[in-house]
């Protein structure tokens, strides 16, 4: 590995360290060029979070959205990123991540679909589109995450996906209280009004029995998804797979806690004690045909 690359590892890393995330312990299980880009990919993520979440403005942030855009061309396009002028760390980082294990483009420009969806709506009038939202800011890392692991069959891709719903269907759950003060509902208008629940309910973090039922079901929907996840993921492939399920199994896990705290998200960000992620991510590396579905 050329000393660029090393360097810009070592970049990625003290990114993913910085960031306390919860990827950060389940990491450190896998074999080294595993891990490596994965971690390339976490601050790929980060630092496209970061350029739209620091912008001074919708525009600005579209501009560099852009500019990433541009990067992972290049990355892809036969372009010499770790050669000639300076280039980003993060690139140098995921261009040897890509070649080392074949991380698709379209992977990568479902990501920044993803930050960018944001940018444009904060609403969804249906399942179906916010379906697509979880596709793109979810599944595609789930998508990445199995790719590198070693696996691109077509099972492999259909779980990475259906997991990805069910993740990012959790965080939308746990993020109501803290989307609304930002102005946003992600919860789908159509579920709003079968429940009987108003906007100006969520906006204002009223926890109304309707908003209580609601919560329910959009939690019941999110474990549905984690039920199909885990039934699409062959048997042969579940310790290859191990490190994709031990993050889903901790997302599993955090909806757990919230329904047995009363869904408190309104007013709290429910969080996974540290120790609890280290157990599942210990227990799949350890027990990798023992697994979760949606089933608490």
């Amino acid at each position: 590995m050329e000393a660029r690359v090393t360097a810009a590892l070592a970049d990625c890393r003290r990114v993913l360290d910085r960031s306390g995330s919860t990827f950060s312990l389940a990491f450190r299980l896998l074999p080294r060029d595993q891990r490596d880009a994965m971690t390339a990919f976490y601050a790929f993520c980060r630092e496209v979070d970061d350029a739209v979440d620091e912008a001074p403005d919708a525009a600005s942030a579209r501009v560099a959205i852009e500019e990433w855009r541009g990067r992972v061309a290049a990355i892809h396009g036969g372009a010499r990123v770790h050669g000639g002028a300076p280039v980003h760390p993060v690139v140098a980082a995921l261009a040897w991540g890509a070649a080392r294990f074949g991380i698709r483009r379209e992977h990568l420009d479902l990501v920044l679909d993803g930050v960018e969806a944001d940018l444009r709506r904060d609403r969804y009038a249906t399942f179906a589109d916010l379906y697509d939202y979880c596709y793109r800011v979810a599944s595609s890392v789930g998508l990445v995450c199995v790719t590198v692991l070693g696996d691109r069959s077509p099972e492999a891709f259909r779980y990475a996906e259906l997991a990805g719903i069910g993740v990012q269907m959790t965080n939308v759950i746990r993020d109501v209280g803290e989307d609304a003060g930002r102005g946003r509902v992600y919860l789908p208008a159509e579920d709003m009004e079968a429940f009987g629940v108003a906007e100006s309910d969520v906006l204002g973090r009223r926890y109304t029995p309707a908003l209580q039922r609601l919560l329910r079901f959009e939690a019941r929907r999110a474990r549905a998804f984690h039920e199909m996840a885990a039934g699409a993921l062959p048997p042969r492939s579940r310790g290859r797979l191990f490190f994709a399920e031990a993050l889903r199994e901790t997302y599993l896990a955090l909806l757990d806690r919230i329904e047995v705290d009363g869904f408190p998200v309104l007013d709290r960000k429910v969080s996974l004690p540290a120790a609890a992620r280290v157990r599942i991510a210990l227990r799949r590396r350890l027990d990798p045909a023992s697994w979760r579905g949606g089933a608490a």
